[in-house]
């Protein structure tokens, strides 16, 4: 069977798509080979290990988080209010996206303290979607409370995203995300 050639960029998107669906843990890099039609030995031209390939994906999947969600946190042209709807339509279109939206639930639960290497990068994606919603509340709240209710928020949503798949139920997000909101007309 001839082999395609690929870029890092579909691989990285081809195993983001893999890790969404059967996890880190119960992905081989076979699996990962296999679904970009190259052979397995032809991945370690790009990534040294899965592991490196995963921090790869984590770096992706928060980038896209940073240009398509908390960029809306600083639109200075939109209220708090405005930018938290945004900020939470924006996320609920990749949550409710059966494949997309599971990838920190996974990677959280299943990676962050069992392979350290992926801590760095979990933590800058957690850091940035802090700081977002952090922005957001200062504009309401002295820098204390904003950073207690960015901490509550971002825990919340975290938890209403686990909820919502152990249920099958979107409401436990959108329900999180109507309380964010909430806050800000107190």
């Amino acid at each position: 069977m001839a082999r395609k050639k690929v870029d890092e960029k579909t691989i990285i998107l081809n195993s983001l798509k893999l890790f969404r669906q059967k996890s880190f843990h119960n992905t081989s890099m076979e699996d990962i080979a296999t679904s970009c039609g190259i052979l397995k030995g032809s991945l370690y031209h790009y990534f040294s290990s899965k592991e490196d390939l995963m921090i790869k994906v984590i770096d992706f999947v928060h980038q896209y988080f940073q240009n398509e969600i908390f960029i809306h946190a600083w639109n200075e042209k939109l209220s708090a209010k405005q930018k938290l709807k945004k900020f939470c339509s924006a996320a609920e279109d990749v949550f409710f996206d059966k494949i997309s939206g599971k990838l920190y639930g996974n990677i959280g639960i299943e990676s962050a303290l069992v392979i350290p290497e992926f801590n760095t990068s979990i933590r800058a994606f957690f850091q940035d979607f802090f700081n977002a919603i952090k922005h957001i509340y200062k504009e309401k709240f002295n820098e204390k409370t904003a950073n207690e209710l960015a901490e509550r928020s971002v825990a919340e949503v975290e938890g209403s995203i686990m909820l919502a798949r152990i249920f099958n139920d979107k409401s436990y997000i959108i329900n999180t995300h109507k309380r964010m909101i909430e806050r800000l007309e107190k």
